[in-house]
């Protein structure tokens, strides 16, 4: 039964510690090494559908190469990794809905291409466990997440149907209000006001099923009527804090509190814009002309909200 294949958020977030028992790590890589990683978010599947990105290959960051593929993760350690089916928040209409849906399984389909096409290196993982079962064969770990729960549209069975496909968490919302909560950069919507009755219902049926429920993105209200609901340890699968940088998406001290209290955990996002904006004028003017150019992201249409992404990710090949 599907129940019995829960996988517990702490398990992703509490080291597993492999040490040799004889001898102590002595040097921060070693001891980087003995440990069992996840990085619970990462947005390469976008990669994935916009050019021939192979993840069997290495690929330089500085050439327009991302930040992830199979070679480096072994490199750098880095055990497991949820990859995050991504969907842009769209019109909530079911012509809207459809074709989020549609997107979405395309997404899935060419991540399960991707990792078909290297079983020497790769396996889909689907439980806790599968972590530590999978690393001992010198494989590396891919999970998957959908981050936005937009492509539901109001549609509950939709959340089993991504559940057999794989995915192990729903990030409940992304930039803007869905059908299921309320954004933590959309909170002046006067009709939106945290979690819907419809939101409600699926975060339950993922309780059910043994998904993790992902609060990052969603707004302060959101977030406490998900404690509220949920009967299992949710996860900020990438936010931060905001008494260290005040951003929306950052969590507050009380939240953090709460989330240990609900048995959660909270993914640290490395983003400087989430940690600390660090000046760099010649980025800064170069991200001005995207913004000139192609106007507030948030408020582009999905099919030009590609073509801004594509602009940004031209600007990171030359200022990483």
């Amino acid at each position: 039964m599907k129940k019995y294949s829960i996988i517990i958020v702490a398990v992703f977030l509490l080291v597993f510690i492999g040490c040799n028992t004889n001898k102590a790590p002595q040097t921060p890589e070693e001891f980087h090494q003995s440990l069992l990683t996840v990085d619970t978010h990462t947005d390469t599947p976008l990669r994935l559908m916009r050019e021939h990105y192979d993840l069997s290959e290495r690929h330089d960051a500085r050439q327009r190469g991302g930040k992830v593929d199979f070679p480096r993760m072994k490199e750098g350690g880095l055990d497991g990794i949820f990859f995050a089916v991504f969907i842009g928040q769209g019109e909530r209409t079911p012509e809207g809905h459809q074709a989020a849906k549609e997107r979405t399984l395309a997404i899935f389909d060419s991540v399960h291409a991707a990792i078909n096409r290297s079983p020497e290196m790769v396996q889909l993982a689907v439980r806790a466990d599968d972590l530590e079962r999978i690393n001992r064969e010198g494989k590396l770990a891919i999970y998957i997440g959908i981050e936005n729960g937009y492509p539901l549209g109001n549609d509950l069975a939709m959340v089993e149907q991504f559940y057999d496909l794989g995915a192990r968490y729903i990030t409940l919302c992304h930039s803007n209000n869905n059908d299921i909560c309320e954004s933590s950069t959309d909170a002046d919507d006067p009709e939106m006001d945290g979690l819907t009755e419809f939101g409600e219902q699926v975060v339950k049926e993922m309780n059910r099923l043994g998904m993790i429920v992902d609060i990052s993105h969603v707004s302060d209200g959101s977030f406490y009527d998900v404690l509220e609901v949920s009967s299992a340890p949710v996860m900020a699968s990438h936010s931060s804090a905001r008494a260290v940088w005040d951003n929306p998406r950052n969590l507050n001290d009380s939240m953090l509190v709460a989330l240990a209290e609900n048995g959660g955990v909270i993914q640290v996002c490395p983003v400087s814009m989430f940690i600390h904006e660090i000046p760099f004028p010649e980025r800064d003017s170069a991200r001005n002309v995207v913004f000139e150019k192609h106007g507030n992201y948030y408020e582009l249409p999905p099919d030009l909200k590609e073509a801004f992404i594509e602009d940004w990710m031209a600007i990171d090949s030359i200022y990483p």
